[in-house]
């Protein structure tokens, strides 16, 4: 069935191997890596032409200009060295090479020439040498990852330059020296202002921690200072600016003196971790109506506390084992004293905490350390008890430490999200069974529209109108909403939200969320600003589909409609596929859309009972349409009566003539001919 809707798309695709897509200085900096390393993918090995069809593994181009903007090759096994004029790569905006522990040698200067670049992450190889000084030239950067490596020297104050930096990670390296400040003449790390994440640990740096490197004004959540060879010094006055905090962790820090109380205050506070240092006297939590409603744990094993303020109503996790005041076995603090105290592991931590605006649609967010990653999906069926009622998340701590076993994955980088889902009955006017889409309120979305104003509309069908809204973190999305007491379509909304919930590619339109709240009916999907395949046949979008593009889009089509039918599990019967419902998105990337009459494979062929006919006119299999039975047939045929509108630019039903009746002979004939030409051209 795959080789059968492929066929059309491929069988175009055969005059591409001539040309080359990729812009040439692009092309010759990634044939040069190519040649540079071991263990590239294998669609590297077939192709010369990166951004060509079916393009390489890892590489994300620009479908109107062919530059490339991203190189995602984390854990490929890649071996040798980051060398070649890879600066020429001006319009890279993301350049992850992680955990490939095969790269080595030193960072190129000419990194500091990728203007564009936001991502970079580099981190779990074996680079070694110094952090390049030109890396400052990053003035769009936001993710800087090089920890877990072989870097040494010092760190350069140029980094102090990325005024839009969020996450900066060097540690696990070898780098020595102080923390650089900013002077009248050259900037420092005190300038990060925006910065959320510091990861200095467990490196070699020296000499004191300055006083000047925080700032109440900064919006740092998690830091980490430990196992570095730091001056011995009093416990930080900036302890107590930093409210936005979530996480503090300072191990083998000889840090002295008394820890503020107000640190444990701050609203967000989750984690503190000061084992191993030298703090003294007395400790003074506060009031404890005023702690951290979130604070988890206090670590302060193996200091020199000789005494502890602790009202009777605290009830957190509070390590002291190893100080003096635990010398005293009648005391009320024996519990934080033991030896097997457990200090229990949250599994749910808030996303409140993170901002992972920038994470792609089938990424998640994972609040252990803000990071966008590509989640492992799977079921785990508990019978009996809720999770919720698993004493200490035993089930899922087995769950855990089995991922980090069977998939290789660094403690502390898993995070697990469960969601109940009852085995009953389910009935068409209960809420859907969702995985991994957003609930939104009615009020949220109305806010978005500007209450669903008619300048909003971007289109309108039978289901009801479609807007475009502006979501509070800046994205743009498609706001569906179907016609009030459109009772009819309420399968088809608690359809779409299954299927497109669970179902994530790069050719399929991707469901933000939705809203199911008294009685309204409201889907939220990415925002496809090309509009749809029709508008650009039509010359309403103003967008001109050479034949190249149309190509482009005829392989995406049918790479998105092949998920559905191949991969999706179980499998899923569009049964709606016509121009109106592939989407173009910023880079003309064909996206299949609208799920609302699709059928699961598995329902469609174990019922033995007709299916109602659904479709469009003009794109309806005969043989469905006769027999009334469903199979993947008839989304292929659909999908031939759209390639043939892409060919010719006319709608399936021309003056009352179908066009695959009258007009299929003739189109392909001028498609062979055309095909012929075009092949004699490029011959001679």
């Amino acid at each position: 069935m795959k080789l059968q809707l492929l066929f059309l798309a491929f069988f175009l695709s055969g005059i591409h191997f001539i040309y080359s897509f990729t812009d040439p200085h692009d092309a010759t900096v990634l044939l040069t890596l190519k040649d540079a390393w071991k263990n590239t993918p294998p669609s590297w090995e077939h192709s010369l032409d990166p951004c060509g069809l079916p393009g390489w593994e890892g590489v994300t181009c620009n479908n109107s200009t062919y530059r490339v903007t991203a190189l995602k090759l984390s854990t490929m096994g890649l071996e040798g060295k980051l060398e070649g004029d890879i600066g020429e790569l001006t319009e890279l905006t993301t350049l992850d090479l992680s955990f490939n522990r095969g790269l080595k040698g030193s960072l190129s200067p000419q990194l500091g020439k990728l203007q564009n670049l936001t991502f970079l992450i580099l981190a779990g190889c074996s680079f070694n040498g110094d952090i390049p000084y030109e890396l400052g030239n990053l003035s769009n950067l936001v993710f800087l990852a090089l920890n877990t490596n072989n870097l040494t020297g010092k760190i350069p104050p140029s980094l102090g330059s990325f005024s839009k930096l969020l996450w900066l990670d060097l540690a696990e390296n070898m780098l020595t020296g102080s923390l650089p400040i900013s002077t009248s003449k050259t900037p420092g790390l005190d300038l990060l202002s925006e910065a959320r994440h510091f990861h200095f640990n467990k490196n070699k740096l020296s000499g004191p921690i300055p006083a000047k490197l925080f700032s109440s004004n900064m919006n740092l959540r998690h830091m980490d200072l430990s196992n570095n060879s730091f001056k011995p010094s009093e416990a930080p006055t900036w302890f107590s600016s930093l409210s936005t905090l979530t996480t503090l962790v300072m191990e083998n820090g000889s840090l002295q003196g008394s820890i503020p109380h107000e640190l444990f205050s701050f609203p967000q506070l989750e984690e503190v971790k000061l084992r191993n240092n030298e703090f003294s006297e007395t400790l003074d939590m506060g009031v404890p109506e005023k702690i951290s409603p979130q604070l988890k744990l206090v670590d302060l094993k193996n200091n020199n506390i000789s005494f502890v303020k602790l009202g009777s109503k605290y009830h957190k996790s509070l390590i002291l084992r190893g100080n003096p005041v635990c010398n005293d076995h009648t005391s009320s603090l024996d519990a934080y004293c033991q030896e097997n105290q457990q200090t229990p592991k949250p599994y749910y931590p808030s996303l409140a905490n993170c901002e992972c605006t920038s994470c792609l649609l089938d990424q998640d967010c994972n609040p252990w350390n803000c990071e966008c990653v590509y989640p492992y999906k799977g079921t785990l069926s508990v019978g009996g008890s809720l999770l919720s009622e698993l004493p200490n998340a035993t089930v899922l701590k087995l769950l855990e430490n089995s991922l980090s076993m069977s998939q290789s994955l660094l403690p502390g980088s898993i995070y697990i999200q469960a969601s109940w889902k009852s085995s009953g009955n389910d009935s068409s006017g209960e809420a859907p069974q969702l995985k991994d889409a957003r609930r939104f309120s009615y009020v949220e979305l109305r806010k978005c529209t500007n209450n669903f104003a008619e300048r909003n509309v971007i289109g309108s069908g039978a289901y009801g109108k479609v807007y475009r809204g502006l979501l509070s973190n800046g994205q743009v999305v498609a706001i569906k909403r179907a016609q009030q007491g459109s009772m009819q379509s309420l399968l088809e909304f608690k359809t779409e939200i299954e299927l497109l919930s669970r179902v994530h590619h790069k050719n399929l339109v991707g469901l933000v969320g939705f809203c199911f709240e008294q009685g309204k009916q409201i889907l939220i999907y990415e925002f496809m600003p090309n509009g749809t395949i029709r508008d650009s046949l039509s010359g309403k979008s103003g967008i001109y589909l050479d034949w190249n593009r149309r190509l482009y889009i005829a392989l995406g089509s049918a790479t998105g409609l092949a998920y559905l039918h191949e991969h999706a599990n179980p499998p899923i019967i569009h049964r709606d596929v016509k121009s109106t419902n592939i989407l173009l998105d910023e880079n003309l990337t064909a996206k299949v859309a609208d799920f609302g009459l699709s059928k699961l494979v598995s329902d469609a062929l174990t019922s033995n009972v007709s299916t109602q006919v659904k479709g469009t006119m003009g794109y309806l299999d005969p043989e469905y349409y006769q027999t009334q039975q469903l199979t993947e047939k008839s989304d292929v045929y659909s999908f031939g009566v759209f390639m043939l509108e892409l060919l010719t630019s006319k709608r399936p039903i021309v003056k009352g003539k179908y066009i695959v009746h009258r007009g299929l002979g003739n189109s392909w004939k001028l498609l062979c001919n055309a095909l012929k030409i075009h092949l004699k051209i490029v011959q001679q």
